[in-house]
């Protein structure tokens, strides 16, 4: 029991060292942001009355929920200030030979009809078009140690103040976590991610990017106009290579040099995979490739991918990001916001975290942990489910005890008499 109370003071101190190390937001603002960051950690959900709960506050469950609620519905500064402590926490630890996935996802909220800014997405489940709220994440992966760090998690609406367009809140966010990266690791994207728009701003920007072409457009090829599917069906598959590092299995592919319309300057490198039985895998990339050894290197930075999707997955099922209850707009992106921050204080030390570990009670002991964020937070509930309480002790004095009614009495020998 010692050994786990000093380890839950390890992880508090870590928590509010991180919120506190700058001056982004008032005293009352960052204990409220460290105790939400420790409540999801504890309760794995964002709903209120979960958090509130594992607080564990000697006041009724109510007021503290009141609170909590007040502070993330009227502190919109609480979104900026997450994601800028988790910029500057995760971004100095992205290297070179990572890959940064961004990809736009989706919070189906069809059972609420009530809340702020709600507009129509497409459910990625589905497919079906649902209310709710769009999401972008941006996840930073490392295909040979396997390492997994968050950078940034946003909720959108295209309700609120200042809306463009979904094109344009990818090119913010991406220049957003840019700006904290001091080197230029490469960008990956899904097919979704196959627009002019976009296009114009990569390649004016000079950034290195990878996206999987979609066969709706027409790339200029051997003097010649052709879909990504009409292309990949005249290419010769030349070389072979792994979709994995540690893959036993070897793929065929193919590489080209392709254009656009719109920038018939600027050439860009066209990889096409034949997998399985599926249609073949396309790839158009700003980055010139001139061997196979650094087709197979793009090939697997594209793989490496999932691990923002793994990311949207963790976030829905580890934090119950779809079971949350909160109607205001500036509460959910508060909510998303430290859902994220929490999970970089994970990915943080996701190797020096073997008491969380210990704690999860693994069943597979002798595989190493692929994507380790399920076990670190069941070790975390399982740490922190015998602490009398969270941050209550360390913050607010307890009251001093009322003295009993005998006291008064006990010093009238020294009174003077009438």
């Amino acid at each position: 029991m010692i050994d786990n109370a000093k380890e839950r003071n390890k992880w508090k101190v870590r928590i509010t060292a991180c919120i506190n190390s700058s001056d982004l937001v008032s005293r009352p603002v960052s204990k409220c942001m460290a105790e939400v960051v420790g409540g999801i950690l504890s309760s794995g959900s964002l709903q209120l009355s979960k958090i509130s709960r594992c607080l564990k506050e000697p006041t009724r469950l109510h007021h503290t929920m009141k609170r909590l609620s007040r502070m993330l519905g009227t502190h919109s500064e609480i979104t900026w200030a997450a994601e800028t402590l988790l910029l500057n926490t995760i971004a100095p630890k992205v290297t070179q030979n990572m890959v940064l996935a961004i990809d736009p996802g989706d919070l189906n909220r069809a059972g609420s009809n009530k809340s702020e800014g709600l507009c129509q997405v497409r459910d990625g489940n589905k497919g079906d078009i649902v209310n709710g709220y769009p999401l972008i994440s941006v996840v930073a992966r490392c295909a040979k140690t396997k390492t997994t760090l968050p950078l940034l998690t946003r909720l959108l609406s295209s309700r609120r103040g200042g809306y463009k367009s979904e094109n344009t809140d990818i090119m913010q966010t991406m220049e957003r976590v840019q700006r904290h990266i001091e080197c230029e690791p490469l960008w990956v994207i899904d097919r979704g991610g196959d627009r002019s728009r976009l296009w114009d701003f990569w390649i004016k920007g000079d950034w290195k990017i990878v996206v999987r072409a979609m066969n709706q457009r027409y790339w200029t090829w051997r003097g010649g106009f052709g879909t990504a599917q009409q292309i990949a069906k005249q290419l010769p598959l030349k070389h072979r290579g792994k979709l994995k590092p540690n893959s036993r299995e070897s793929v065929r592919f193919g590489m080209t040099t392709v254009t656009l319309k719109e920038h018939p300057e600027s050439r860009l490198s066209m990889i096409v995979v034949r997998h399985g039985k599926q249609q073949p895998l396309v790839l158009v990339s700003t980055q010139r490739v001139r061997g196979r050894r650094q087709g197979e290197r793009l090939i697997q930075a594209y793989i490496s991918r999932w691990a923002v999707e793994e990311g949207y997955r963790f976030s829905k099922q580890g934090f119950d990001l779809e079971k949350v209850q909160a109607r205001k707009l500036s509460t959910l992106q508060n909510l998303v916001a430290l859902a994220t921050l929490a999970w970089g204080l994970l990915a943080q030390h996701q190797q020096d975290g073997k008491r969380l570990i210990i704690k999860a009670q693994r069943q597979k002991e002798n595989k190493p942990l692929v994507f380790p964020f399920y076990t670190l937070l069941m070790g975390w509930q399982r740490l922190f489910i015998g602490a009398k309480s969270l941050f209550y002790d360390w913050w607010r004095k307890p009251k001093p005890k009322d003295s009993p009614m005998g006291d008064l009495f006990d010093n009238s020998d020294e009174l003077s008499p009438c």
